[in-house]
């Protein structure tokens, strides 16, 4: 007889489950718990097989299976409903059997992130591991000062700045839309990384590295020690006025852009400007944008020096949204 068939029965200790939980993951907790083996957890609850390759995945439950878990974790089905919200959709493809208990895994889409510590142990101390869908904009847990984004989950009770820069970049993605927050932390991203490995701004590397330091990061210098700045840049970057400058100014007036830039982010002003900066990331990021609009930015000068009185007041340039 195999282990979905068999009656269930409620496990001794409960295990709460977290809003946004995935199934596979609040299953994980209930078996630690009770100091139970997932996998045969996971059979316990309906045909499946399971295996370690699953705990960062999902899964969908037919109705048997979940009349299962709902005796083996002492919760009601509505109370996981509520929390889990793989249980309010149905499988997009194949539909699950009903003749009997089922799971069936699968990735969720967005991928599940690792959840903050703390927040999963006060819903039941067995384990602090836990895997949730979570907005994309979400890199610190507020409640708990705690990094959870890429890399490594750390304390940031010694580095208030990075906390701050998640409220920061909150009210930038709810001011410019997703898209481009996407798109600005992208590319803020990867430039501030480029400046790490190229070795690049001296005084933003001994700022990332006194900060990893302070959090006892690694020496790679994770994106967490790297956010402030990051969502600094993004400001600049993703703010449509600064774009629409930066595409349709004369080169001369690309000083401004940079100047801006290096006080946004407390370096020396002329850290854009001097040296070796062509080949700076910030630099390639100008061009780029600058190329897309050359043709509007061209005829709207040529234009203006065409006219007999061209010292005076310059056309306008176009409205802000169209340089995204």
């Amino acid at each position: 007889m195999k282990r979905w068939e068999r009656p269930a029965r409620p496990l001794p200790l409960r295990a709460r489950p977290m809003k946004n939980e995935t199934v596979v993951s609040f299953v994980a907790r209930l078996a630690a718990a009770n100091d139970f083996p997932v996998s045969l957890l996971l059979r316990t609850i309906g045909d499946c097989v399971p295996g370690k390759h699953v705990l960062d995945r999902d899964a969908r439950l037919n109705a048997a299976a979940l009349d299962r878990l709902v005796v083996l974790s002492r919760t009601p089905a509505e109370h996981l409903r509520r929390a889990l919200p793989t249980l309010l959709t149905a499988p997009q493809y194949v539909p699950l059997p009903t003749g009997r208990p089922v799971l069936r895994f699968f990735r969720g889409d967005p991928h599940p992130l690792l959840a903050c510590r703390i927040c999963t142990l006060q819903h039941g101390p067995a384990t602090p591991v836990a895997w949730e869908y979570r907005s994309l904009n979400r890199f610190v847990c507020l409640s708990h000062h705690r990094w959870i984004g890429e890399g490594p989950h750390l304390d940031l009770r010694s580095a208030p700045e990075i906390v701050a820069a998640q409220v920061q970049y909150a009210d930038l993605a709810a001011r410019i839309g997703h898209n481009a927050t996407y798109k600005a932390l992208t590319t803020s991203w990867q430039m501030t990384f480029r400046w790490l490995r190229e070795k690049r701004h001296p005084a933003l590397i001994s700022r990332w590295t006194t900060r990893a330091a302070t959090l006892g990061a690694d020496r790679q210098l994770p994106g967490s020690v790297r956010f402030p700045e990051i969502v600094q840049l993004m400001e600049v970057t993703g703010d449509p006025d600064w774009r629409r400058h930066v595409a349709m100014v004369e080169q001369p007036d690309l000083r401004i852009f940079y100047r801006h830039t290096a006080r946004r982010l407390g370096i020396e002003p002329d850290a854009f400007t001097t040296g070796n900066s062509q080949s700076d990331p910030l630099a390639e990021w100008v061009r780029i944008l600058r190329h897309r609009f050359a043709t509007i930015r061209d005829e709207l000068w040529r234009g203006h020096y065409r006219q007999p009185n061209w010292r005076a007041e310059l056309t306008p340039f176009p409205e802000s949204c169209h340089f995204e």
